[in-house]
């Protein structure tokens, strides 16, 4: 089963997967590409590229109208991670609690500050750092953030965790490469590069193939803050 999305609603397909009792994995290819594993029409498994999970589910963009999906029967092992309706329910909630999270924090990638635990290194921590070090989910946090930041608690900081990622060096004309290209964050740092510009050649790299550990939470969150460029660039 394939098909696009401006076609057949991917609310349609998953349901129809679970309906059949199919096994096997949903491939979603479309602003942040993802999969759903399945087992007896039961979803066991999903996240975007490395970022495995519940987590990393509920963040995929289930209601996405651009782009395409496959469905390929294949062995898959797994428990299910929930009766499907109840899963189905969840993320659909969390899909919309994302855009109200991300119209206020931009993403989980950014660094916050203030006089919360975690939160007040010097520097500041982003939502992400905090969330793997209290070992809770990312969206725990990041509703803590939006009601801290809006009581004035946390203050936003114009850094974000993927500033520590490297763009590729490209070859010169002798066919050798060049020094390692500093990362992202010190090239923003001395105004080598703006910050629309890093999100773009980053995203521009995990599109045409580029991967990493982590590379599923970063190409989340890059387009997350994309969208929220767009939106505050749009007259209102």
């Amino acid at each position: 089963m394939q098909g696009l999305l401006s076609d057949i609603p991917l609310l349609g397909a998953l349901e129809l997967i679970h309906a059949t009792r199919q096994t096997g994995v949903l491939e979603v290819q479309t602003e942040v590409p993802y999969t759903v594993a399945f087992v007896g029409g039961e979803i066991v498994s999903g996240g975007i590229v490395d970022w495995i999970g519940l987590d990393a589910l509920y963040a995929s963009p289930l209601l996405a109208e651009v782009g395409s999906f496959a469905f390929e029967r294949r062995a898959v092992t797994g428990r299910a991670l929930g009766a499907f309706n109840h899963v189905m329910s969840d993320w659909a909630r969390t899909t919309d609690e994302w855009k109200e999270i991300c119209a206020v924090i931009g993403s989980p990638s950014r660094y916050y500050r203030g006089a919360e635990p975690l939160f007040d290194l010097e520097g500041g921590r982003s939502v992400r750092a905090v969330a793997r070090e209290a070992e809770v989910p990312v969206v725990q946090v990041a509703q803590f953030v939006v009601k801290a930041r809006r009581e004035g608690r946390l203050e936003a900081r114009d850094r974000f965790e993927w500033f520590r990622l490297r763009l590729q060096a490209v070859p010169g004309r002798s066919g050798r490469l060049p020094e390692p290209m500093p990362p992202l964050g010190h090239l923003v740092d001395r105004g080598e590069i703006t910050l629309r510009e890093a999100r773009a050649r980053l995203l521009g790299e995990l599109r045409t193939g580029l991967r990493f550990p982590g590379s599923g939470w970063v190409w989340r969150d890059l387009v997350w803050e994309v969208q929220q460029d767009m939106e505050s660039a749009t007259p209102r």
